[in-house]
């Protein structure tokens, strides 16, 4: 229903988002071009995951690494070149998906796949049971539009388009660090999913550890760089050299990335518990951390101390988020030792 409402009535959700002005006709193609293209990212995405679990990984790599680069080239080719525009950036972003397909379907065509699609009944408990491990990940992917909406909204409020214009230079650097979170959570289900699923619980849990390390580490080294080249960070987009612009963007990046040291811990317990058979769990601390967590305690923040408020809500709810998984590994191991001792 989205791509539909895209194609045919974008203005509606330009302005739900609160693009007005001159801005309005510029999102307007944006939203139109991208969202027909909906579906290809939907199929790249759940292709990638088929390849990842059916012994492919390098080529799952192949596929992102061939759309990002394709989107990199042809926003040049199209912006400057063909000074094609907004519409020339919105048709690189969406022809992405389609050359990372197409990157991905070698895997079908030169016959290594070992998943093919069949004919079978429509069994609502087996389906629920499929879909389960994937909701955590499908809220943390959905969330992140929808927290971009709100913060984009409360800081059009608070600081104006300046404020919004900030929170642009902070959401596009903060994506990268994500999209790094992101494939550890993705890499390492499939391994937790394989030990748990042979009894290996041993294995299992040096898995999580190694990747609780891992992340923990990047999680430092983002914080740190973000520390101490802010000011950096910050020119690269604000090329005019805008001192406003600059300075809140600056205190944004600072406020907002203390997060990072939780985001890590976050994705990895809800694929832990994903691969584990408690989905409601890693569904629950998705949503909060995700939606309504974050959505709630932005707007109090906002309301409150203004835009510093803003920027510290999302540092304040991962860390929020990550006592609550703690306290559900816990509760776990906390329930299982009256077994182990029987055993």
């Amino acid at each position: 229903m989205l791509p539909l409402r895209g194609l045919f009535w974008p203005e509606s959700i330009a302005r739900a988002l609160g693009a007005e002005g001159h801005l309005l006709p510029l999102c307007t193609a944006y939203l139109k071009t991208v969202l027909c293209f909906a579906p290809c990212f939907i199929l790249n995405h759940l292709l990638m995951a088929f390849l990842r679990n059916d012994g492919n990984p390098r080529l799952a790599m192949c596929d992102m690494l061939a759309g990002s680069l394709a989107n990199i080239a042809l926003d040049y080719l199209f912006v400057y070149p063909l000074d094609m525009g907004l519409f020339g950036a919105a048709l690189a972003t969406g022809l992405a998906p389609v050359i990372g397909l197409a990157v991905s379907s070698l895997h079908i065509v030169t016959g290594r796949a070992r998943f093919h699609l069949t004919r079978d009944g429509l069994r609502l408990r087996e389906l629920g049971r499929n879909v389960g491990p994937g909701l955590s990940a499908c809220v943390n992917e959905c969330s992140s539009g929808m927290v971009l909406m709100v913060f984009n909204l409360l800081l059009l409020q608070t600081a104006g388009s300046t404020g919004v214009a900030a929170y642009g230079i902070v959401a596009n650097l903060a994506l990268v660090v994500l999209s790094v979170f992101t494939g550890m959570s993705q890499g390492i289900q499939p391994l937790l999913s394989r030990a748990y699923g042979r009894g290996d619980r041993k294995e299992t849990a040096a898995l999580l550890r190694k990747g609780l390390v891992l992340s923990g580490g990047v999680g430092l080294a983002v914080l740190t760089t973000a520390l101490l080249a802010a000011p950096t960070l910050v020119s690269w987009f604000n090329s005019e050299g805008d001192p406003l612009l600059q300075s809140l963007a600056e205190e944004g990046l600072r406020l907002y990335f203390v997060g990072f040291l939780c985001v890590g811990y976050n994705y990895l317990t809800a694929a832990f518990l994903s691969a584990t058979e408690r989905a409601g769990a890693a569904c629950a601390l998705s949503t909060f951390r995700g939606c309504m967590g974050v959505i709630l305690i932005a707007c109090f923040f906002a309301w409150c101390f203004g835009v510093t408020g803003i920027w510290l809500a999302f540092p304040v709810v991962e860390l929020a988020t990550a006592l609550l998984g703690r306290l559900v590994q816990r509760r776990r191991r906390t329930a299982e030792v009256p077994e182990g001792l029987c055993a």
